[in-house]
């Protein structure tokens, strides 16, 4: 084994990788040419200790994050690492700073779409495996789009039905991320229920809005901090996208949220706040689907 391969299986031993996942990733030809390009390019693999088990992955650097013992890192896997090459390695738009985008949902689009590649890298990556622990499905909660509803569905199940249907790789990424836009982050926190389109949506605001803009006349509108329910909801329903349609001049018609909400005393009260919303911005609509489509982007989402 040459140098370059045994540093890489190194790294891969110090990230919390298992013999039987590390030899996998070397034996498995599509796996073992992503790897070696990332290193090619100056990439790295860190291990960090740290509260919590995750991994993530950016152009040049991919980390697994380890709690302490006896806890494991559950992300150590070959399918953990085909995911974070694909944020590495695909489509690099995800990677542009939010003040470079038009608008939230431009933007949003883009981590959404670096999300669908990176599913979709570690779907093909997984079933092409040789050795290690089969892995064979990934679940995901998804809320829907109409609603704060839930539903599980296996991403890989859904990737190989789309594939025996004859659509094309730009339809699957296009559904990926809209599913993408309403899963949910790992490590959030207790109470925080954002999905991440809503927590791009809501970063992009806060990157971007002026003094005096919508988004901040709001802000300054409620009489605390906004918290991560308000955030939920006012990425949901569109409030600050070209897509809200809201009707302008006049009086505000946001107010009445912003005071209801200062108002909403319990946390994590889900079907109350989307009434209230309904309740109170009658003309707002929910959904990434909808809002893409009014913007001109992804299609809604096909249901099955």
């Amino acid at each position: 084994m040459d140098f370059f391969a045994s540093r890489i299986l190194r790294d891969l031993r110090h990230a919390g990788f298992a013999e039987d996942e590390a030899q996998a990733v070397r034996h498995t030809p599509a796996m073992w040419a992503q790897l070696a390009d990332f290193h090619r390019q100056g990439g790295r693999i860190e291990r960090v200790d740290a509260g919590f088990s995750a991994a993530t992955g950016q152009p040049g650097l991919i980390r697994f994050f380890h709690p302490p013992a006896p806890a494991a890192c559950t992300h150590a896997t070959f399918g953990s690492l085909a995911h974070e090459l694909g944020h590495a390695l695909l489509f690099p738009p995800q990677w542009q700073p939010a003040a470079s985008f038009a608008d939230a949902q431009a933007y949003a689009r883009s981590r959404e779409l670096g999300e669908a590649h990176a599913w979709l890298n570690q779907y093909r990556l997984c079933r092409a495996k040789v050795g290690g622990a089969p892995e064979g499905g990934h679940v995901q909660w998804i809320e829907n789009d109409e609603d704060f509803g839930t539903r599980p569905v296996d991403l890989f199940a859904r990737i190989a039905e789309r594939e025996a249907a004859g659509w094309h790789e730009a339809q699957i990424l296009d559904e990926l991320a809209v599913l993408n836009a309403n899963m949910f982050p790992s490590g959030m926190g207790e109470g925080n229920f954002k999905t991440y389109g809503q927590c791009n949506r809501w970063e992009w605001l806060q990157a971007t809005q002026p003094p005096g803009s919508p988004f901040r006349r709001f802000i300054a509108q409620l009489p605390r901090a906004p918290n991560a329910d308000d955030q939920k909801l006012l990425m949901k329903f569109n409030l600050f996208t070209p897509a809200a349609a809201l009707p302008a001049g006049g009086a505000d018609p946001l107010a009445p949220l912003a005071a209801a909400l200062g108002g909403v005393a319990t946390r994590g009260d889900l079907p109350a706040l989307y009434a209230l919303a309904c309740d109170t911005v009658p003309g707002a609509r929910p959904g990434v689907a909808w809002a893409c489509a009014r913007g001109g982007g992804a299609a809604p989402l096909a249901q099955t």
